[in-house]
């Protein structure tokens, strides 16, 4: 226990002190017993897992032969992946005393998807014996899914690297399932967002949101206006397209798809270090000009030249059929910036508008006829949730929630969006850059996005799911890892796994199968953060410090 008393021996400090301890006494009381872990379970929670705790035996991944006649580069990736994990908990565990086995993958679905799309098959069963191992599944992802699954049984014993005789049926509950990764306060190096991706796809996410610009900072260079780089933080913080194609390629083996955000109108001034005219001019009440131009101007042609090409460019480097296009908190600085503009209001009365909700519409057709037009390739398009809340006309788009205060407010503003026709994503009680000194996972449970009240089945349908939120205005490469995982894996298993297992949650269930799978990562050479309280990992992740010989 810390206090934060700068004299805990003072008669103040101590009485602060002893609240202190009397406040969260109930809290401590829930951390796990830190030798209660378990071994060899799975995560998330399968759908159906069947054990035999005693039926253990020796396993060697060397000895293992892998029988299919599928052939795809997704599944020699994703074995190569299993091989290269078990050879490493093999080299912690020491010498087994293992008997060869084969490993049947089946997969019925013989085509090899150039890339991972919404509505795929990631549903998997998995045998386990003592003399084969057998995968089934109708598409290529399940076999991504079920090998991380396989992974996961095996665990170190007094007889080296053991197995359990294991039967599991198992998929997920919700096809959307994500984390939002911010570029844009702070940059992340192409090897670390492949490091997150990679753990999304152990947790069985199968979505990366990729929040590419905002008002920090654009580190992007379009072909058609080179120039707006210079919103970058500076030339070595900016993904080239080759990074993207990279990165978008890396996912696909891992079964992850690459959702881009480019947010606008709003959280745009980066826009305007390299395109000044297309950020609209800023006013406070006296007429002073305000230099925070964080919104597009949408009395300018050239806004629209500009976002076409920008799109474009984005969609053709962005396979996925689902793309971002942002839209909240435009309030911030639609008073300033439009009503507060001569020229804006001037434009207004010209096409006969009386408010600048008219005017945002306005934006938003321009911006949607030319994002539709026939040259654009194909997408369905994600917006933030205030579009819709506004009154926004938009077609057949995709409501992401992100506000609330409480979890009424955010089941509340689910609803609201399934209501009015549109599929649903929630991401309001799952904002990672929340943070708290104590066990935070136990809310992420209290958290369905299905918990709807006054829906009807057919709109409670429209739920797709969910994602985590990792915003960067706190986080770099050096803390983003450990703030995301194990915390992430909360959400992970909320949304993949049966309801059944998730919506009343026991703390003294969760955590030994939480510490496990903290461990397992960190065993794995990740950072992630201690998500059970106090206790030990049998293999510690060991961080790359200078060297303090001098």
């Amino acid at each position: 226990v810390r206090c934060q008393s700068a004299a805990p021996f003072h008669s103040n400090g101590m009485t602060l002190f002893l609240l202190s301890f009397l406040l969260i006494s109930p809290v401590l009381a829930e951390w796990p017993n830190v030798h209660t872990r378990t071994t060899g379970k799975v995560w998330p929670q399968p759908r159906i897992f069947v054990q035999n705790d005693t039926d253990v035996f020796p396993f060697d991944p060397n000895l293992v032969k892998v029988v299919t006649s599928f052939s795809c580069d997704i599944m020699t990736s994703a074995l190569a992946g299993f091989s290269k994990r078990m050879s490493l908990v093999l080299s912690h565990s020491g010498p087994t005393k293992a008997n060869p086995l084969e490993l049947h993958v089946i997969v019925d679905d013989d085509a090899c998807p150039s890339i991972a799309q919404m509505g795929m098959v990631e549903s998997y069963s998995l045998s386990v014996n003592r003399t084969h191992i057998v995968l089934q599944s109708t598409q290529v992802w399940g076999v991504i899914r079920g090998l991380e699954s396989l992974s996961q049984l095996a665990f170190s014993s007094p007889i080296g690297l053991t197995m359990r005789v294991s039967r599991i049926e198992d998929a997920p509950r919700f096809p959307h399932r994500g984390l939002l990764l911010d570029t844009s306060r702070h940059f992340f190096s192409v090897r670390t967002i492949k490091a997150i991706i990679d753990l999304l796809a152990q947790n069985k996410f199968n979505v990366f949101h990729w929040h590419l610009s905002d008002n920090e900072s654009f580190p992007f260079k379009p072909r058609a206006y080179p120039q707006m780089v210079k919103g970058a933080f500076d030339e070595r913080h900016v993904y080239s397209q080759a990074d993207i194609k990279s990165i978008v390629a890396f996912a696909r083996l891992r079964g992850i798809r690459v959702i881009p955000e480019i947010d606008t109108p709003g959280h745009t001034r980066s826009w305007g270090v390299g395109v000044p005219s297309i950020t609209s001019r800023c006013f406070d009440k006296l007429g002073k000009e305000d230099m925070d131009r964080a919104i597009l101007d949408p009395t300018n042609p050239l806004t629209y030249d500009v976002v076409t090409a920008l799109f474009k460019e984005i969609f053709d480097l962005f396979p996925d059929r689902f793309a971002h296009l942002g839209g909240d908190e435009t309030s911030f600085w639609i008073n300033q910036c439009w009503e507060n503009n001569k020229n804006v209001t001037d434009y207004m009365k010209l096409w006969g508008m009386n408010s600048t909700t008219e005017l945002q519409q306005h934006y938003i057709d321009r911006l949607m006829g030319h994002l539709t037009a026939r040259d654009m390739p194909r997408k369905q398009f994600i917006v933030w949730q205030e579009l819709l809340d506004m009154g926004m006309k938009m077609n057949q788009v995709v409501g992401h929630v992100w506000t609330g205060n409480t979890k009424k407010e955010q089941m509340g503003n689910m609803a609201k969006i399934v209501k009015g026709g549109h599929f649903a994503i929630l991401s309001s009680c799952w904002y990672l850059d929340h943070i708290s000194w104590n066990i935070d996972v136990k809310e992420y449970y209290e958290c369905d996005p299905q918990d709807l009240e006054g829906v009807s089945e057919q709109e409670r349908g429209r739920v797709l799911g969910g994602e985590a939120a990792m915003w960067g205005e706190m986080v770099d490469e050096s803390n983003a890892l450990p703030r995301i995982f194990p915390r992430s894996s909360a959400v992970a298993e909320k949304l993949w796994s049966e309801e059944k297992y998730t919506k009343s949650v026991n703390g003294d269930k969760i955590w030994p199968r939480l510490y496990e799978w903290s461990c397992r990562m960190a065993e794995r050479g990740f950072p992630v953060q201690p998500g059970n309280g106090p206790g030990f990992c049998p293999w510690e992740y060991q961080p790359a410090l200078p060297d303090l010989n001098y």
